[in-house]
């Protein structure tokens, strides 16, 4: 009889729980803007509501889709990404003066969602591949180079700079962890440096924003407006909170409280204790996205795993100390919890993927993180030193 697939439902429940409080906190957090805009209040909920009913599906889908897969079409999945950011920048739909947003049949979705999972299937295939894999110049790290760094200049024509700097921290991780050689890495960094120095210098809004981090007072009524206001409804939250619906700084006092600064809102609805809950769930779902890693079937699994969980761990990372003034302000969700559809839905489908990847987990425990499986060769997450009695690990 075939063995039944065992899922990691503790994984799956984890971002059920912050699926369902984001439901419930953009609904706090946006009823008197959609009263005004749209005449129901509960607007953004429904909305929310069926995003999630959306991601669930996806989800399911891809629990059920054995994830290798994915190898087989890693490629033209990234090439389709990459056209969808072509097309936005030649039809996407421009607010606040960036175009970032594509409306296909009066559905808008956020290609750059799509890019990060397809550059993570890409990338995860290049390691796991023989005779080298990504140690190797033209076959392995020169590809990666090559899509990371036309997605990310993509990005920024945009521009999103806070997921172009995404793009190339991923990138850059997963060779790092695939055992990418030394000089390949330093390469990369150099072109990225040279690069981004003079953008940043040359553009006033970027390079403001970091200015901004080092003079808060000066810039307290233009760059640092969302991190004060944040802080401000952080702070009134204290220990337990004003209760939900009771917060004040979603009332045109704080910009965009259903998206970018809803952690702002968790903390002055539900106090210290709602924000200690939320980072709670994050750290539960770091480990067990751990605990898959460890256990996948193979390598292609393993850095399948480890790039999805980057993605969404670093997403909420960067989210959150956004929210308390340690990072300048950039347009990175919270994910599961914010308010939008391509950002859940995907993410969702992410999931999905993990599960799959749990439910395909050998019976026995696999070696840890730092050591090295398979034939010899592979890489996992560590660097074997060839046998010259050198190497940490044997």
């Amino acid at each position: 009889m075939k063995a039944r697939k065992r899922y990691d439902i503790h994984l799956l429940c984890a971002v059920i729980l912050l699926a369902v409080l984001g439901m419930v906190m953009v609904s706090s957090a946006t009823q008197i803007i959609a009263k005004e805009k749209y005449g129901s209040p509960y607007f953004f909920m429904q909305r929310k509501a069926m995003h999630l009913g959306m991601g669930i599906l996806c989800l399911l889908v891809c629990m059920k889709i054995p994830f290798e897969i994915y190898r087989r079409i890693s490629a033209m999945m990234l090439i389709i990404s990459i056209f969808l950011l072509i097309a936005v920048l030649i039809w996407g739909k421009e607010i606040r003066g960036a175009r970032r947003w594509l409306s296909i049949y009066n559905i808008t979705i956020q290609p750059v969602e799509l890019v990060k999972y397809s550059l993570v299937i890409f990338i995860a295939d290049m390691i796991a591949r023989g005779r080298g894999g990504i140690r190797r110049f033209k076959q392995g790290f020169l590809p990666v180079f090559v899509f990371s760094i036309v997605i990310a200049g993509l990005l920024v024509l945009q521009p999103n700079i806070s997921n172009a700097t995404l793009i190339i921290i991923l990138s850059i991780t997963l060779l790092f962890l695939g055992n990418c050689k030394f000089v390949h890495l330093a390469g990369y960094y150099g072109a990225i440096i040279i690069a981004s120095a003079p953008y940043v210098y040359l553009r006033p809004h970027v390079y403001n924003r970091f200015l901004a981090i080092l003079n808060r007072g000066e810039f307290a009524l233009s760059q640092n407006w969302h991190v004060r206001q944040s802080l401000i409804s952080l702070g009134s939250g204290f220990i337990f909170g004003c209760g939900l619906g009771n917060g004040h700084q979603k009332f045109n006092f704080l910009p965009d409280p259903h998206t970018d600064f809803i952690f702002s809102i968790i903390g002055e609805e539900f106090g210290i204790i709602g924000t200690l809950l939320v980072l709670g769930i994050f750290l539960f779902i770091f480990l067990r996205v751990m605990n898959i890693t460890r256990n996948a079937p193979n390598t292609f699994g393993r850095f399948l795993a480890i790039g999805i969980g980057f993605v969404i761990l670093s997403t909420a990372l960067i989210n959150i100390t956004m929210s308390i003034g340690l990072l300048p302000t950039v347009g990175l969700p919270l994910p599961f919890v914010s308010y939008g559809g391509t950002s859940l839905v995907t993410t969702m489908a992410a999931v999905g993927v993990l599960l799959n990847i749990s439910g395909s987990a050998k019976k026995k425990t696999s070696p840890g993180l730092f050591q090295t499986t398979g034939k010899k060769g592979s890489p996992v997450f560590a660097r074997r030193v060839e046998n010259r009695g050198k190497g940490m690990i044997k």
